[in-house]
């Protein structure tokens, strides 16, 4: 049996598991936590951490997978930074994630039908994944109307009449996801075979290879830059 410890902090909600994987590639749920958290993550997330371990009855996962974003800047480098200091303090393997990827396969797996995924990323964009029965389409940094340029066109009609699910209806219509918080179970699933790879070969994901997907890069990357002569 493997010990799986799952985080994701990149956007308006914390969600944090313990899952066991039995041989045979089944999941438990062991102990959950999923609730809204605006700017709380700094705070919450380690706390939560802790809970869902000793409800779990576990000193130590054998495997952090964590959401690398996009999303909140704060909460993405909150989620890489915490699972990149547990990794390195209990000298286990840890794997991220597309934040986005991981949620349309819960709501595609809820659903059994495509779903399109969007996150309010300001400046009046959004953070959107589409996902139909040929699997993840990609993440997308997008004003909501461009949206039917950018997508495949043989994939088009998946997001003409497949389920849209938003954490800001104002912004771009659809289910909203803070009444329906997105489980981690169906990616780990999909992903079993990266997370045997993780825990085979411990070193080649090793901590500092946890890389944050900020999408739009870091806020030092936008700032002026400054010659010297």
């Amino acid at each position: 049996m493997n010990k799986i410890l799952f985080f994701d902090a990149t956007n308006t909600w914390i969600l944090v598991g313990c899952y066991s994987r039995e041989e045979d590639g089944k999941l438990n749920v062991l102990s959950k936590y999923e609730e809204l958290h605006n700017r709380e993550s700094s705070t919450v997330l380690i706390a939560e951490i802790r809970n869902c371990l000793q409800k779990a009855n576990w000193e130590k996962p054998d495997l952090i997978v964590t959401a690398l974003g996009p999303g909140s800047f704060t909460g993405i480098r909150i989620s890489v930074a915490t699972a990149r200091n547990l990794s390195q303090i209990w000298n286990i393997p840890a794997i991220g994630f597309d934040s986005l990827e991981i949620y349309t396969a819960h709501y595609f797996t809820e659903n059994e039908t495509a779903v399109s995924v969007s996150i309010e990323a300001k400046q009046s964009k959004i953070y959107f994944g589409l996902r139909d029965s040929r699997g993840y389409c990609g993440t997308l940094d997008i004003p909501p109307d461009l949206i039917p340029e950018k997508i495949p066109e043989d994939r088009l009609g998946s997001y003409i009449t497949g389920l849209k699910f938003t954490d800001s209806p104002d912004l771009y219509p659809g289910q909203g996801m803070k009444e329906n918080l997105p489980s981690p179970m169906a990616s780990l699933l999909e992903k079993a075979n990266e997370l045997t790879k993780a825990l085979s070969n411990p070193a080649d994901y090793s901590y500092d290879r946890l890389v944050p997907h900020y999408l739009r890069g870091t806020y030092a990357d936008d700032k002026p830059k400054v010659y010297y002569t």
